[in-house]
């Protein structure tokens, strides 16, 4: 399958850009373009943001603010995010693929489609991170995460809040290109214990329960809790008690490394 358009427009701004997007139903953001290009869909019109300045990391006020056209190769050798928890959130956005990948694939195309496979996204959420959606929106990334439907306005920047603590980040896979069949991002900050598990196969979600009990220091019961409260599910190269049993023990690992 290839992604097909009658139309590509380069934006001037993001005011602009927003303006093409609303003339009609079937125009669209492109970013990377790289996950985008595997749906086979068609649009009127593709809009292109890499002349709208959203490709900045900067630090403001005790945040990370990561414009969404930031590639993944530049936000994985940043200063500024290997500085986060041990390196954790940059080592999870460095398992996505392989480095020429990285350099074209950007941060917003990886949160905005919401894919269930996404490293970038289990990596970013046991962090204190909001997502900026153009013209007026601001919300956390796991409100986005429960958005269902068409998202409305554009992705403008991911924006983390700078903590100390460890992080610890598990990416199972066949080989070092193929996608994840289940991955871990643990983070220990503000001396409390975020959990999220994603490919399950479904989006990474924070197991609630689990971080309850890692919080009390019971983590062979948090890794049950993350098994027990979470939806695992069958896919083609792995079963779905597969990865429950993959859980119960990276879960009770990352916990104990991260508590160190």
């Amino acid at each position: 399958m290839s992604l097909r358009a009658n139309d590509y427009y380069k934006a001037t701004s993001i005011e602009d850009a927003y303006k093409k997007l609303n003339e009609s139903p079937k125009n669209a953001i492109v970013a990377g373009g790289l996950w985008m290009k595997k749906t086979g869909l068609s649009y009127d019109t593709l809009i292109d943001l890499s002349e709208c300045g959203l490709d900045k990391i900067e630090e403001k006020g005790g945040y990370i603010h990561v414009g969404a056209m930031a590639s993944l190769r530049e936000f994985e050798k940043s200063p500024l995010i290997n500085s986060l928890f041990s390196g954790a959130t940059a080592f999870g956005v460095r398992e996505v693929m392989g480095p020429a990948f990285r350099n074209s694939a950007t941060i917003g195309g990886s949160v905005f489609g919401r894919y269930p496979f996404s490293d970038v996204i289990a990596a970013l959420l046991p962090l204190d991170v909001k997502v900026k959606l153009y013209p007026s929106k601001e919300m956390s990334l796991e409100e986005f995460l429960a958005l269902r439907g068409k998202i409305e306005g554009i992705l403008e920047e991911i924006i983390i809040k700078k903590e100390e603590g460890k992080g610890y980040f598990k990416k199972v896979k066949t080989t070092a290109l193929d996608f994840p069949m289940i991955d871990f991002s643990i983070v220990k900050r503000g001396g409390k214990n975020y959990i999220a598990v994603g490919s399950r196969p479904l989006v990474a979600a924070l197991a609630k329960k689990a971080m309850e009990a890692a919080d009390k220091g019971n983590f062979e019961e948090a890794a049950e809790l993350a098994v027990s409260e979470l939806q695992y599910m069958d896919s083609n190269n792995i079963s779905k008690e597969y990865r429950q049993d993959l859980a119960r023990v990276y879960v009770r690992r990352g916990l104990e490394e991260v508590n160190k």
